[in-house]
């Protein structure tokens, strides 16, 4: 065989595979046009750490895919049997995709039991209970729609006012609504900053649960302080920071956002309003931790999966940030832009089994993100210490570390997993890696703990041994003084 021809072949052979790889390269850095990252507090302020990308865009769901125009998606929200139901506040359309994400239903006309028809007018915000009834936002119109599972109308609340309020000077603008079990509704109200407005079953006003309270610039509290009591009267007439988005978890309690920038941006609040939320993670649940006002985040929705992790988006850096149930922040990832990924106006966000769905009103689509072997084991790590298997969860934290060594919360759980088991020198170790501070209760770090449980073992373990030596030296300390009279008494013999 020709030599010249075997050398061709081969450099042929090396510039396809080069070319492929470069394509492939390519391809993967395109694919993923945003850099992920979480926090580390080892200097004592919270700085970026980049880490592996948790999730990817796998794909987009828009006008082309369904088939039927899609402008303005609203809001988003899956039924028990893992169909996608999207509310178009532009089209003005329902449009109901099944477990493929496939279109099943477009709904522009609804019929209500009479046969009379309604049409939707800026609808933005949607919820599906347990038994398949489709509650409605339709905000423009100024009421709330029911459907059942045909999407023929049975129910409409409007002009629902509430006590203490006139008839004919408010303005029923239904945003956002979660039900709960009992069938009574959470409506997030367009201009209302008294909470969450909670009605019964019948439509009537129960009352305002999850107030947030009234917060002042330093300026302003500075003026408080030298303002007379008139001025101070005008002052309470500022009102608190409106409610953006309300979700609803496992367990029936209300997920509620308000923009970023406070501890309390994110509530989670019970039946009677009081927030239960957790906040022992290293940041606070706020968003960016940047200084400049300009940057901060504006969180527009929020969802908790099976496994109680939050997922929140961020409308303003086209972000999202995930937290676990205790507060602490695995990762964030997403960015603006018009790359498949990014985001120009986002506005829901929800969970599809390990799916995160996107919906954005600015490049008109919903994104599907896939999660990656990075985020899967930090969630199989958190999950399996939840139920109590330790060991599952200490061999998945140190997967986590092969893939990320700067991942702080890695090194905490562990930590954490090393003092229940009580070894708790490891615990120390682990504990200082992960600059863990502890919860925010007891106000006792991790290592503190660890360190307690280890000098209390200690003595523990050398209190046998040190009442043994203690009664040798007393009985060598006896016998010497023995010797001692008995010499003395031979010397006074002699």
């Amino acid at each position: 065989m020709d030599m010249k021809w075997i050398l061709h072949k081969k450099a042929w052979l090396c510039l396809t595979l080069t070319l492929l790889f470069w394509a492939v390269s390519f391809q993967c850095t395109a694919y993923v046009p945003y850099d992920s990252y979480t926090y580390s507090t080892m200097t004592g302020e919270a700085k970026a750490q980049y880490c592996p990308t948790p999730y990817y865009p796998a794909f987009a769901i828009d006008s082309q895919v369904l088939g039927v125009t899609l402008v303005t998606p609203a809001d988003m929200c899956f039924d028990k049997l893992g169909r996608l139901y999207i509310v178009d506040s532009y089209t003005n359309h329902l449009l109901v995709l099944d477990e493929n994400y496939k279109l099943i239903a477009n709904v522009d006309v609804l019929e209500d039991e009479a046969g009379q028809f309604e049409f939707l007018g800026g609808p933005s915000g949607i919820f599906v209970t347990e038994d398949m009834e489709i509650y409605i936002c339709d905000t423009n119109q100024a009421r709330i729609l029911v459907l059942d599972e045909n999407y023929k109308v049975k129910r409409i609340y409007k002009n629902i006012v509430p006590v203490n309020e006139q008839e004919e000077d408010y303005l029923f603008l239904p945003s956002k609504i979660v039900v709960d079990a009992s069938k009574n509704m959470y409506v997030l109200v367009k201009n209302e900053y008294q909470g969450i407005m909670q009605l019964d079953r019948e439509g009537t006003f129960i009352s305002f649960i999850g107030s947030n309270k009234v917060t002042y610039n330093p300026l302003t509290r500075l003026w408080k302080k030298i303002m007379s009591k008139q001025q101070k009267e005008q002052m309470e007439q500022f009102l608190p920071v409106e409610y953006t988005n309300i979700s609803q978890d496992k367990e029936g309690l209300i997920y509620a956002v308000s923009k970023a920038g406070t501890s309390d941006t994110v509530k989670r609040l019970n039946l009677a309003g009081k927030d239960v939320l957790l906040r022992s993670g290293y940041v606070n649940i706020s968003g960016d931790q940047y200084q400049d006002p300009q940057d901060s985040s504006l969180f527009t929705d929020i969802v908790s999966d099976a496994n109680d992790l939050i997922y929140v988006l961020d409308a303003s850096m086209g972000r999202i940030f995930v937290y676990n149930n205790e507060g602490f922040l695995f990762y964030v990832f997403g960015g603006r832009g018009s790359q498949l990924g990014t985001f120009s106006s986002p506005t829901a966000i929800e969970i599809n089994g390990t799916d995160i769905l996107v919906a954005d009103q600015g490049n008109p689509r919903i994104t599907v993100f896939r999660r990656t072997e990075y985020a899967q084991l930090i969630s199989g790590a958190d999950e399996a210490y939840a139920r109590g298997d330790y060991e599952e969860s200490l061999e998945l934290w140190r997967q986590v570390i092969k893939r990320n060594a700067n991942f702080e919360l890695a090194y905490a759980q562990i930590g954490k997993v090393y003092l229940r088991r009580n070894q708790y020198e490891e615990a120390m170790q682990y504990f200082l890696l992960g600059n863990y501070r502890g919860d925010k209760i007891t106000n006792m770090t991790g290592y503190n703990k660890a360190f307690t449980e280890f000098r209390r073992e200690t003595a523990a373990r050398y209190l046998g041994i040190g009442v043994v030596v203690l009664l040798l030296l007393a009985i060598l300390w006896r016998l010497w003084r023995i010797l001692q009279r008995r010499r003395r008494k031979r010397e006074e013999k002699n």
